[in-house]
């Protein structure tokens, strides 16, 4: 199979996902969820191909045309895509962009490593919704933007995908009715630059956010603390087991629910999440996994 011919499977194939989240949302939101993951990853793959398709596999030289053909290889995820594209040209991907995708990434595998609890209720559906209506939003920009030209040739499918997202209005008008409607403060709040709807609230009072929507989610990054020498980055805790409670700065690593500060981070190289606190080399290694997943040793016995 030829480069192209690869992209252009990708692509369509992630395209397909996305419309499968769609479908699945209402009835199965936790379907809905991995469905979207996958088809970022899917673009981000397609991405890698047109760089060669060697790079999209763990180790490139087992990216024989005969093991790609036949979905025989291992391939890389997320984390490991987004290095290589920016290792191997000179695009950057976009920092808020990308962790929006993380997040998404997170909540798939604890769906299909772990658990993730509530998804079928009523509240969990709409912020499904809402998370989906971002992501979409960032991969959108993505797409038409520094991979403009080389998904134009797509440009009426995306089109239609982003006209297809106004299913997610009835979720959208029920969080407006519900949060906005009755909230005294609602009159201070601008309209979102992602779901249209005054929802805005500037008054975050985190240091990290200078806004966030209250109806999808959105996030507008404050650049205040990383002009003060920290940086914008969550990790959680296996010292306390607090999930995203860390945050880095200049200095290391501090969980603001147990209050300890560490040296270094850590990747689980088999579901990309961030942990602190953890002494074990093993921890996080891609059979073994972390606390957030079971590693590639359960998926073998699973097999």
């Amino acid at each position: 199979m030829k480069d192209a011919e690869a992209f252009d499977s990708l692509f369509r194939n992630a395209l397909d996902f996305l419309n499968r989240a769609l479908d699945e949302l209402d009835a199965h939101p936790k379907y809905a969820l991995i469905d979207f993951a996958a088809a970022v990853e899917l673009v981000f793959k397609a991405r890698l191909v047109l760089i060669g398709s060697m790079w999209v596999a763990e180790e490139p030289t087992d990216a024989t045309p005969e093991r790609f053909a036949q979905g025989k290889l291992r391939t890389v995820g997320l984390e490991l895509a987004k290095k290589r594209i920016e290792s191997l040209t000179d695009e950057n991907i976009d920092t808020t962009a990308f962790k929006v995708f993380q997040a998404i990434a997170r909540h798939r595998n604890r769906v299909v490593h772990f658990f993730h609890t509530g998804l079928d209720s009523k509240s969990q559906r709409e912020a499904v919704a809402g998370e989906i209506y971002v992501a979409w939003y960032y991969l959108y920009l993505i797409l038409t933007g520094p991979w403009g030209k080389h998904f134009s040739r797509y440009s009426k499918l995306i089109s239609e995908f982003g006209t297809r997202l106004q299913s997610l209005t009835p979720f959208l008008d029920a969080v407006f009715d519900r949060v906005i409607k009755s909230n005294p403060k609602a009159n201070t709040y601008t309209k979102c630059p992602v779901c249209n709807y005054l929802s805005l609230d500037a008054a975050t009072g985190d240091r990290y956010q200078s806004a966030i929507c209250h109806v999808c989610g959105y996030i507008e990054p404050s650049h205040k603390a990383i002009q003060q020498g920290e940086e914008d980055f969550v990790a959680s805790c296996a010292a306390c087991g607090g999930h995203q409670t860390v945050l880095a700065t200049g200095f290391g690593f501090r969980c603001s629910e147990c209050s300890e500060s560490f040296a270094d981070c850590i990747t689980c190289e088999y579901c990309s999440e961030h942990w602190v606190g953890n002494a074990d080399p093993d921890y996080g290694d891609y059979l073994s996994g972390c606390d957030y997943c079971d590693g590639a040793i359960a998926r073998i016995k699973g097999d």
